[in-house]
């Protein structure tokens, strides 16, 4: 006897009486019996569930059993906190986190009974499977002792009337008269009946059990996150000032008067030393002089260092026309300091001295009263200012007839310039001496 659940084991008890089915219906049909159905399903009716494994369904069972047992100790520790939330915290949130647990228990106690009603409904699949395959095989076994006592004589005849072998007539007689009624009637209505019902049966244990849990309500649990505030919106970025990059061109922002003296000098050039020089022989450019009103031109981009005296992009090809402006600064420092008042310090730091920003008014208003109206327009940003000296250096000497270049977008006016007697040279050495020395190093 095979175990229990041992669906293998049990169909194979039930084989020979199938056999000896099979061997009966055979020799029938030598004889002209005609039952199709029967002669083709004889095998496949009996083997239907052949590959039916029931251990595997028996611990599924068991998983869904410890399934259950486990979401029931859960929900009941879930119970206990809930008791112990509504003792310790009182108030309108404590009685929307009290409501929420309580939401989550009865969702779980639905999911607990869904679990077990799973694990019954597999238990009762498997039952029946088994108790289905069980009464297959007792119905085939039974059907085939029926003939116990007539079975070497049937099965002899059957087989001389398949092979020919024997006495034909005498096995011929004996088929027909008692093997095609057992064949007819026990095998082709009784046991063929039972394998159908046991077909049927199968499929419809199984039909209950998954339309079962498909109609099982799908449990829903809240996510805690969901009963506090939302994530604040990002702060929106801070824009910052743009920052100068390190290596910026000096010609890529102006300079105002007195600049030059805050700024290093250039590599190689005294911090004290004020270039000034006579009048060249040829100027670059024809340009009327500056009335002796206006303040002192910016010399920072004439006597700066070579990345604010000259563009970026210059390079070694733009000495040339940087000496020329080197010249040309210091002709209208020296034309510009004809009128001005030796006591008066014009190339002083012009956000620091009071006395230097008086200074300049008068000589504004007097230029204003003589010549007529100047427009004066502040340098642009892209370009240079020129006339800007270091810081506490000595004022230069003027020199007669100046060549100077007109501020940008400034009308250009010619006021009398009186000539000065010609001063000393500053530090030893000559104007042109100066220029020549910072010539070199002005690519620098």
């Amino acid at each position: 006897m095979a175990d229990r659940l041992d669906v293998a084991g049990r169909l194979a008890e039930g084989r020979a009486a199938v056999d000896h089915a099979e061997t009966y219906v055979r020799a029938c049909q030598a004889l002209g019996y005609g039952h199709p159905d029967l002669i083709a399903q004889l095998r496949d009716a009996y083997d239907g569930e052949e590959g039916l494994d029931l251990h595997v369904l028996d611990g599924d069972c068991a998983q869904l059993r410890a399934a259950g047992a486990a979401v029931g100790e859960a929900l009941q520790l879930e119970r206990a906190q809930l008791a112990a939330l509504a003792t310790a915290w009182t108030g309108p949130a404590a009685d929307n986190a009290v409501r929420f647990l309580e939401r989550h228990c009865a969702e779980g106690t639905g999911l607990t009974a869904e679990l077990r009603a799973a694990a019954q409904r597999s238990e009762s699949l498997r039952d029946n499977l088994w108790q289905l395959v069980d009464a297959k095989v007792a119905t085939t076994i039974a059907i085939d002792d029926r003939t116990l006592a007539h079975r070497p004589a049937w099965l002899a005849a059957a087989a001389a009337v398949t092979s020919g072998a024997g006495d034909r007539s005498t096995a011929e007689a004996l088929v027909r008269e008692q093997v095609m009624p057992h064949v007819d009637n026990d095998i082709g209505n009784e046991w063929r009946g039972a394998m159908q019902s046991a077909r049927v049966a199968v499929q419809a244990s199984y039909d209950m059990v998954t339309d079962r849990m498909a109609a099982a309500a799908h449990p829903g649990f809240e996510i805690p996150g969901d009963l506090g505030p939302t994530d604040a919106p990002p702060r929106p970025a801070v824009s910052r000032a743009p920052l100068v990059a390190a290596g910026t061109s000096g010609a890529d922002m102006p300079l105002r008067a007195g600049a030059l003296a805050a700024s290093p000098n250039p590599a190689g050039a005294p911090a004290d030393s004020v270039a000034t020089a006579p009048n060249p022989p040829t100027a670059p450019t024809a340009a009327p002089n500056s009335p002796p009103g206006q303040p002192m031109p910016d010399l920072g981009s004439g006597l700066g260092g070579a990345s604010g005296g000259m563009p970026a992009s210059a390079g070694a090809g733009g000495l040339g026309g940087l000496a020329s402006r080197i010249v040309s600064a210091l002709g209208d420092a020296l034309g510009a300091g004809d009128d001005l008042d030796e006591e008066d310090d014009p190339f002083g730091d012009d956000a620091g001295e009071d006395d230097d920003e008086h200074t300049k008014t008068d000589q504004a208003e007097k230029a204003d009263a003589k010549n007529g109206p100047v427009e004066e327009e502040e340098p642009k940003p892209d370009e240079p200012i020129q006339g800007a000296v270091n810081q506490g250096a000595p004022p230069p000497q003027a020199q007669p007839q100046p060549v100077t270049e007109p501020q940008p977008g400034a009308e250009p006016v010619t006021p009398p310039v009186a000539a000065p007697p010609p001063a000393a040279p500053t530090g030893g050495k000559t104007p042109c001496e100066i220029a020549a020395d910072e010539l070199p190093q002005a690519g620098r």
